[in-house]
């Protein structure tokens, strides 16, 4: 079990603690231990070895360092300007670069034009880029609640992926299990780390090997075989989008 440092709620992994910290607390945990002073930081990819202080290709150990800009003259407008070095003279200012066209590369932050569509449930209009439009095969939604709200009308019978020919019947024993499962995890996504008060509802429950792989449903509805997950969590284990660890899996 790991422990959140702010608010003492424990989790089954650190992982868990992870999310739980930057969802509930708005604030990622360090994830890096610098190998200059011993400090610890977080670094988004979590590749970094030295903190900002100890980086040695960081500061005037930089080919941008401030201090070594170099001095050009504009070839469009004649001003003086400085910028960094690199394998390519200085030819334009800041002030003339969009006047040289057809002599710059495209400025690759220029924004492409968007396409207007709907969410597929609500029907509230977006900006799309086109390439994302091109490869989108559901549709577009507004957020995760639209969407889930289109995958119960829509991803249902032989559209579900895990469709294997008709409904089953859970039985009685399954209400008394899901209870007990959510009581065994406090309520508590085991993937994540939010809990009922975080999303505003009770969690899922989920099968870690599906009910149409046993010869009956009350040998599916075991609490070794349930685990606690929000909707979210849950979808994405459903759908092959995320794997549970060890530890999540009671």
């Amino acid at each position: 079990m790991s422990e959140c440092p702010s608010c003492g709620k424990t989790l089954s992994t650190m992982q868990g603690v992870r999310q739980h910290h930057t969802i509930v607390h708005d604030e990622p945990l360090p994830n890096r231990c610098c190998k200059g002073c011993g400090a610890d930081f977080y670094d988004s990819k979590a590749r970094r070895k030295f903190c900002d202080d100890c980086n040695p290709n960081a500061g005037e150990h930089n080919g941008n360092w401030e201090d070594e800009k170099s001095i050009a003259v504009c070839e469009t407008c004649s001003s003086t300007f400085s910028y960094y070095p690199s394998n390519k003279e200085g030819t334009y200012c800041p002030d003339c670069v969009e006047s040289a066209k057809g002599l710059l590369p495209d400025n690759p932050q220029k924004k492409e034009p968007r396409n207007t569509v709907e969410c597929g449930h609500c029907g509230e209009k977006k900006q799309v880029l086109p390439s994302e439009e091109e490869d989108n095969k559901r549709g577009f939604f507004c957020n995760m609640n639209c969407y889930g709200q289109w995958l119960s009308e829509n991803v249902v019978g032989s559209d579900h992926h895990q469709w294997k020919g008709g409904p089953i019947n859970y039985g009685q024993s399954w209400w008394r299990i899901r209870r007990a499962a959510r009581r065994r995890d406090d309520y508590e996504c085991q993937a994540c780390g939010r809990n009922k008060d975080d999303l505003g509802r009770n969690p899922d429950v989920h099968h870690l090997t599906p009910v149409r792989e046993f010869d009956s449903v009350e040998q599916a509805h075991t609490m070794d075989n349930v685990v606690t997950l929000c909707r979210s969590c849950h979808r994405g284990v459903e759908e092959g989008e995320m794997a549970l660890s060890d530890d999540s899996k009671k």
